[in-house]
């Protein structure tokens, strides 16, 4: 991920003291001063298997294959083709076991693609009250003291996709091509994919509320 943009409200953290751009820097009394309050400012984009193919290479021989590459496996355990790799199928997998005793996994297949954005904001807010959407009280919602410092998180406006996809999906075991002890074939089921090209508009802010 690469930040184009990190702009911070803080005066002068750090004072330049040659043309060498050697930095100092300030005392404890002057930081405590400064309350951050102006907030930090981002933008940025990250991408996942952008140009599509293989992610990475394996140097181990494989047998029935070429030394340097590494066999890739459908949602069935099927040997997926490079050539087919090639034209953008291939993409993240991440497979999740909620605990040990689990039998199967859950597993985001497929991820590939970029998503951009320009101006998130974070800063922090101090709220004496906040209401309580899970408690309807007298005809409204429930008023809570808060008197505390909440993050607001600024939402961007705008987040654009580049044939950003992935694929949700069940599998009873988390690797590829590993059959189970007993002997069981890998099978992945697909719930669902989504792609996504183009632009969401998003507004508001989201409050993080600290808790005890």
């Amino acid at each position: 991920m690469t930040i184009n943009k990190l702009v911070l409200s803080l005066s002068t953290l750090m004072v330049a003291t040659s043309s060498m751009a050697e930095m100092e820097a300030i005392d404890d009394f002057d930081l405590s001063e400064i309350s951050g309050k102006g907030g930090v400012y981002l933008s940025g984009e990250f991408a996942i298997n952008k140009d599509g193919g293989p992610l990475w290479d394996d140097p181990n021989e494989v047998s029935g294959f070429t030394p340097g590459t590494r066999p890739i496996f459908d949602g069935a355990g099927n040997i997926v083709g490079s050539e087919e790799c090639e034209n953008g199928i291939c993409g993240l997998r991440l497979a999740i076991k909620l605990n040990e005793n689990s039998e199967g996994w859950y597993v985001l297949d497929d991820v590939s693609g970029g998503m951009s954005f320009e101006g998130l904001t974070l800063q922090t807010e101090t709220l004496t009250t906040a209401t309580n959407y899970d408690v309807w009280v007298d005809g409204g919602f429930e008023e809570k003291a808060v008197d505390d410092e909440v993050l607001k998180i600024g939402l961007p406006g705008t987040i654009t996709f580049n044939d950003f996809k992935f694929k949700f999906a069940v599998a009873n075991n988390g690797e590829f091509g590993v059959p189970l002890q007993d002997g069981t074939a890998f099978r992945q089921t697909e719930i669902f994919g989504v792609q996504l090209d183009g632009n969401i508009t998003v507004g508001g802010n989201l409050l993080l509320f600290p808790v005890d």
